[in-house]
């Protein structure tokens, strides 16, 4: 089997476009939650989240006509995918495309109301439906609609732009899809199907479709203080914190990168998924969290000791954090925990990718990255959370993401020294 590096990294979150604007924000702890005007506008009952501040899709994206199929999750999944190809130096290397592939994980894409006015004012009569003039609301949409929000068009669009050949795939399984993809993207280089693989995670959360289905439900409503609102692990918790971004990783064999002339910036060691039946009542007890660390553990064959330390899902919810923290203490005892979350929110199947590459760029400074706002232990989330930068007790990070339906995953990554 070959062994799986990662090369690239590249990063758009409400922290800043580029490893080094998020790797600055992440340093002086600044948080990337805010008030959002297109929130405070519509009287929704949150108005603050994690936006992607200052992003201009045109610096990124090439054709630039390419924009008008792309939804906004699209466009920040290209951007990530194009700065990961420059920090691995790709352009500089001759790539077999029928051996350079790319694996997303994305979220179900919604259309932005404003797109769908002409449509609702088309179709509706005295304020009702009328089916009969379906037809007529579909004469209003954009002809390529459809195209614009398929998740799958994220890794296509990349997977166009390098002429990628190889494997192109998609997974759309909430907020554990980033970290599925790099586990499926290291399995297609591990057993020689692929040479490069493209993988991480584009998603918002910020949709006004999935807001409103959602109505406010375990969201954060400290409003006073948008920065101070996402509190993993703290007893002062009082919600999730809905935003957006895309992180994607360069891997590949490093046999291939070696051949290269490039340096890797980790290597994967193992990883774990598993899943436990509870999507009825959508309360996990924690067996998949356990299950998934030990098989992390195993596969990368390093005992919990050897641990820098835990990059948690960290969801800031009541019951989520207090399930996570027990399941991590009873698998790995005063490991440190650290959750990237506190500092953008939930970028929902971005969000592993997001937190990896957080942990990844401190391990790189000998750091365990900081959490932002725990300030008060929960007796309830008996874990070592990790509230200022502390020196890294090794390489190792084990990441974590998980769902109230009951999937785990875990990824066990070592940064090259």
């Amino acid at each position: 089997m070959q062994e799986v590096v990662i090369t690239g990294i590249g990063i758009a979150c409400p922290l800043g476009v580029g490893r080094e604007a998020v790797w600055s924000s992440v340093e002086n702890r600044r948080s990337g939650v805010r008030q959002i005007e297109s929130l405070a506008a519509t009287n929704f009952p949150v108005t603050f989240g994690g936006e992607v501040p200052d992003f201009d899709p045109k610096q990124y994206i090439k054709p630039r006509k390419s924009l008008k199929v792309m939804c906004r999750e699209t466009q920040l999944g290209f951007t990530a995918s194009e700065l990961a190809w420059a920090d691995a130096a790709l352009d500089e290397s001759k790539l077999d495309p029928e051996r350079l592939g790319a694996v997303f994980g994305t979220n179900n894409f919604r259309s932005q109301l404003e797109e769908m006015v002409g449509f609702y004012q088309a179709v509706s009569g005295d304020g009702q439906l009328d089916m009969k003039r379906w037809s007529d609301g579909m004469r209003e949409m954009y002809p390529l609609w459809m195209l614009k929000y398929l998740p799958n068009m994220t890794s296509c669009h990349v997977g166009i732009s390098h002429d990628a050949r190889g494997p192109i795939n998609t997974i759309v399984e909430g907020d554990v899809s980033a970290l599925l993809s790099i586990v499926e993207a290291a399995d297609v280089i591990a057993r020689g199907s692929a040479d490069v693989m493209l993988a991480g995670g584009a998603s918002s959360m910020l949709s006004m479709v999935d807001l409103s289905w959602q109505g406010g439900f375990e969201m954060s409503r400290n409003g006073v203080c948008p920065a101070e609102a996402c509190r993993p692990f703290d007893a002062r918790r009082d919600g999730a914190v809905a935003s957006e971004g895309a992180t994607i990783f360069v891997l590949e064999s490093r046999a291939h990168a070696s051949q290269r002339g490039v340096a890797a910036q980790a290597h994967v060691l193992g990883y774990g998924r598993r899943c436990e039946p509870c999507a009825a009542t959508q309360q996990p007890t924690g067996q998949a969290v356990r299950q998934a660390i030990e098989a992390a553990l195993a596969m990368g064959r390093i005992p919990a000791s050897e641990l820098g330390h835990v990059n948690a899902h960290g969801l800031a919810t009541i019951g989520d954090d207090a399930m996570e923290a027990q399941a991590i203490e009873q698998t790995l005892g005063e490991v440190p925990v650290t959750a990237p979350k506190s500092f953008f929110g939930n970028l929902g199947a971005a969000s592993g990718a997001a937190e990896l590459a957080i942990s990844l760029l401190a391990l790189q400074q000998g750091l365990t990255p900081p959490t932002l706002n725990y300030e008060q232990p929960d007796p309830a989330c008996p874990v070592n959370v990790v509230s200022t930068a502390q020196m890294a007790r090794s390489p190792a990070v084990l990441a974590l993401n998980h769902k109230r339906t009951g999937q785990a995953v875990s990824l066990l990554v070592s940064v090259e020294r």
